[in-house]
């Protein structure tokens, strides 16, 4: 088994195949002949000493250690065309592609308004956006399997040598707001304590998120014992409950900034509770122009969205 052969390519191939409805296709979509397809996952079957596929009725089909595999592959297969974009960076094209992954409130303020400004410069590069939770946004950054982060701040549950392999800055700083149904009886308080939430139907966010674990300590320290019979799995999830009337959360006010609750009513929060949001990359190399460029831009739209929350 000679495991250090393997090449990035070759997981591409098997990728492809299994993505695809037979050979002639993945071999169509690769721009190589069957017979290169063919060879290609022998040669991958040798050196690992699995068997990836399995005749079904005439047609190609992962096996277990196959599909065990498939993510691996997955990830080889972005590196490498990672790498393909890197080099036409490299080479002072303006044509390339942009992975960022985000976690929190910053999907929908400040990467809306850093996109626009970033494409009306680069309206060539592609982007995408993936939608992470904070332990997967670190470890893609950390792992090079995306660009750059937006998040916030990682928890004690995350491995902190993951986080030491990341450059990590913040961009921007809030305060805790709560969030309450229009004519809730706390909207006319100029602000919110934690023993006003005691008879208070709480949706909170999940036990493992920075906001929960601020809260709770916030109430601890406080002397209040907070029930939270809600959870929903993110900040948008808790504001549709909210102007729904269903109950009280306490957020990051940028979740507000771009418009989407308009009738929900905000009251800061206290003890004055500081919200970071993060920007994560690699720290195996410095950020491409292409890739240095986004974080201009998302520096300047953290700014402004930040400045209309306060």
């Amino acid at each position: 088994m000679a495991l250090s052969t393997v090449s990035a390519r070759q997981f591409e191939i098997f990728l492809t195949m299994a993505l695809s409805r037979n050979m002639a296709e993945a071999a169509d979509k690769l721009g190589i002949s069957q017979a290169a397809v063919s060879k290609s996952l022998k040669i991958l079957e040798q050196e690992t000493g699995l068997t990836l596929f399995r005749l079904v009725n005439g047609r190609l089909a992962l096996t277990v250690d196959g599909d065990r595999l498939l993510p691996f592959a997955q990830r080889a297969a972005d590196h490498l065309e990672r790498a393909r974009h890197a080099a036409a960076e490299l080479r002072g094209g303006d044509t390339g592609q942009l992975v960022i992954g985000t976690a929190g409130p910053a999907l929908v303020s400040i990467l809306p308004v850093a996109v626009e400004r970033y494409r009306s410069e680069r309206p060539d590069v592609r982007i995408e956006i993936r939608i992470l939770n904070t332990y997967d946004l670190i470890n893609g950054a950390a792992g090079n399997e995306i660009d750059l982060g937006v998040g916030t701040p990682p928890v004690r549950d995350i491995d902190a040598r993951v986080v030491q392999l990341c450059t990590v800055s913040d961009i921007c700083e809030t305060t805790m707001v709560a969030a309450l149904p229009p004519g809730h009886r706390l909207a006319g308080r100029p602000f919110v304590r934690p023993a006003d939430l005691v008879n208070e139907t709480m949706i909170g966010l999940p036990d493992d998120s920075t906001t929960t674990h601020l809260v709770m300590a916030m109430c601890q320290q406080a002397g209040v014992t907070l029930s939270v019979p809600i959870m929903a799995a993110n900040a948008v999830g808790v504001l549709s409950l909210v102007q729904r009337g269903i109950g009280l959360g306490l957020v990051n006010p940028l979740m507000l900034a771009g418009g989407l609750f308009p009738d929900i009513v905000t009251r800061p929060f206290r003890p004055r509770t500081v919200l970071r949001t993060c920007l994560y990359y690699s720290k195996l190399h410095e950020p491409l122009p292409l890739v240095a460029d986004f974080i201009g831009c998302l520096t300047r739209a953290a700014k402004t969205v930040a400045a209309r929350v306060r």
